[in-house]
This record gives C-alpha cells, sequence and structure tokens, in this order.
C-alpha cells in the first residue's frame, strides 16, 4: 500500500512543446486554473521553430520554461520528470486542456485508493477552437486487453506516482508512434490502474493531432517492437505468455490499420495475413474489422463531423 505522504501533496505536468504555437497558451492556462493549487508546472520547448518559445517566455513567472534541441516526446518528457520533485507525476500535450477540478479529483481519488499507481479519467474531444465534439467515457482497465488486444484506455490528464518512474524507467526514447502504450504495458505489471470516472480533460482533434497524422513504416512497425520488448521479460504473468500469438496478431491488426490510413495498402495486406497466420479467430473478429474500417474511414468521419458542428 502506497498511501498519500502529505494532505496537499505536490502534482508535478510536465508540458512537451513543439511548434505548439496555436494551442499551448490555452493549454498551459488550464493548468493554472486548477482548483488544487500545489502544482508544479514544467513546460519543455522540443525545438521549436515556429513562435513557442515567444509564447512561453510570458509563463515564466509561473512555469518552470525549459528550452532543448529537438529530441522527440518520450525523451522531453523523461527529462522533465527527472527535474520535478511532485509526489504525483503526469503530463499534458500541448494541444489538450484539463477541466478547473481536474488534479483535486485526482489526488483524492489516490487517497481513496492506496494501492493504485495510475489513474486516469474521462474526457471530452475538443477541435481546433476548444469547440466540444463529444465526450469520451474511457474503457476500464484491464490489463489482459492491453497486452492481448494491444489496447490503451489511457488519455489526457492522468497521473502516477512518482515510484513508477524508477520501476519502469519512463518512456523508450526511440518510439514516436506508441511510447504511452509500451509505458502503459510496464505499468501495468508494477500496480494498479484505475479510471476516475468524470470529463477532467479536453483532447484536442485537428489535423496536425497525432490521431489523424499519417504515419511512416517504421512507426507503424513499433508494434512490434514493443511487445517483443514485451514478451523478453522475466516477470510477466503466465497465462499472458501463453498468448503471446494473440498479442501478435492483434498487433498486426493495428498496423494494417495505420497502413491503410496511409494509403499503403499492400503493406496493410501483408500485416493481415501474418495475423490470419498467428490467430485466425483475432483477425476475424468484429473488433479488428472495427479497426480496419477506421483506418479507412477515420479522418473523413472527422471531417463530417467537424462539418456538421459547424
Amino acid at each position: 500500500m502506497f498511501g498519500v505522504g502529505l494532505a496537499n501533496p505536490l502534482v508535478s505536468l510536465v508540458i512537451p512543446a513543439y511548434n505548439a504555437e496555436r494551442y499551448v497558451a490555452e493549454t498551459i492556462k488550464s493548468v493554472l486554473d486548477q482548483s488544487y493549487k500545489n502544482i508544479e508546472v514544467i513546460v519543455i520547448n522540443d525545438g521549436s521553430t515556429d513562435s513557442t518559445e515567444s509564447i512561453l517566455s510570458g509563463f515564466s513567472d509561473s512555469c518552470t520554461i525549459v528550452s532543448q534541441k529537438n529530441v522527440g516526446q518520450a525523451a522531453t518528457l523523461n527529462s522533465g520528470w527527472q527535474m520535478s520533485r511532485g509526489e504525483f507525476v503526469g503530463y499534458l500535450s500541448a494541444d489538450d486542456t484539463l477541466e478547473p477540478t481536474a488534479v483535486a479529483q485526482l489526488v483524492a481519488a489516490f487517497a481513496a485508493h492506496p494501492n493504485a499507481v495510475l489513474l486516469y479519467p474521462d474526457y471530452c474531444l475538443i477541435d481546433e477552437k476548444s469547440r466540444h465534439l463529444r465526450d469520451v467515457v474511457a474503457p476500464e482497465f484491464v490489463y489482459r486487453d492491453v497486452v492481448l488486444k494491444g489496447e490503451c484506455p489511457v488519455g489526457p490528464g492522468a497521473l502516477f506516482r512518482r515510484e513508477v518512474l524508477s520501476s519502469t524507467e519512463g518512456w523508450d526514447p526511440l518510439l514516436r508512434q506508441i511510447p504511452d502504450y509500451d509505458f502503459l504495458l510496464r505499468v501495468g505489471l508494477f500496480g494498479e490502474v484505475r479510471r476516475v470516472p468524470g470529463f477532467l480533460a479536453g483532447f484536442r482533434v485537428h489535423d496536425d493531432s497525432q490521431t489523424f497524422t499519417v504515419s511512416d513504416e517504421r512507426k507503424t512497425d513499433e508494434y512490434r517492437y514493443v511487445l517483443r520488448k514485451y514478451f523478453e521479460r522475466t516477470d510477466i504473468p503466465a497465462y499472458l505468455n501463453h498468448e503471446r500469438s494473440r498479442a501478435e496478431a492483434n498487433a498486426c491488426v493495428l498496423m494494417a490499420r495505420l497502413h491503410l490510413r496511409a494509403g499503403r495498402f499492400v503493406a496493410a495486406l501483408h500485416c493481415l495475413e501474418e495475423a490470419y497466420g498467428l490467430s485466425a479467430s483475432s483477425l476475424l473478429c468484429r473488433r479488428s474489422v472495427r479497426l480496419l474500417l477506421s483506418g479507412l474511414l477515420g479522418r473523413y468521419r472527422y471531417w463530417l463531423t467537424i462539418k456538421f458542428r459547424r
């Protein structure tokens, strides 16, 4: 049992910013406007070439501002977390937001669930003008599904205990597409992960967001790397080791989805052939069909939603 060491524990939030001039000010303000005030805010300008640095200078009195050459999100977050001092730690993408009571509710939830090592809330989808698109109830955390289905239920606004960093070594700096999923695989081995009901964060969708940015083949192949690294561990539950082929088949489906989104149809077909050879039932299930359709149509669905809202 971990417990909360202080009645008013310090919370450290790291905001990695790369060419984030359009949204970073709103993101920072959403953290500074929290009802919970014992928050350390660290904003790292990761080699931006736009006006991000100038915008960040306006927050130097209320945040720790760091500028560096571009090293990528994972390495930037690791650096920010290493310099942080909070008992609870988290991050916020430079285009996302927090609701005013988000941190207060998560800290209270840690007190109510002393065995939890990571907590995450539900969230809202917002567009480039911060208009509400829809609410998203995050899935409950089921570690079996995270490993075998490649599910990553944790969205914006999550907090975790500082002990997690020393046990998991943070994010893998080699990853660009799914460093959060890789991190979650390791956190799930370390302790309890729980969802906190309530729409406490805003996840922004826009043309340049990771959700719709086309990934290259190297990024798409990260699923292979992450699973290979995971199954090389010696502390994996036996029941998961026995279903490795199912996990790899579902990873191939997720890779096919990214290939479809990028228009690499031949590469997607190769992934589906591999998935069928590993676990035909995993490929032919309803979930896989839904994922593949989202790869083909997801971007168009987004644009139709935006047009309808307007």
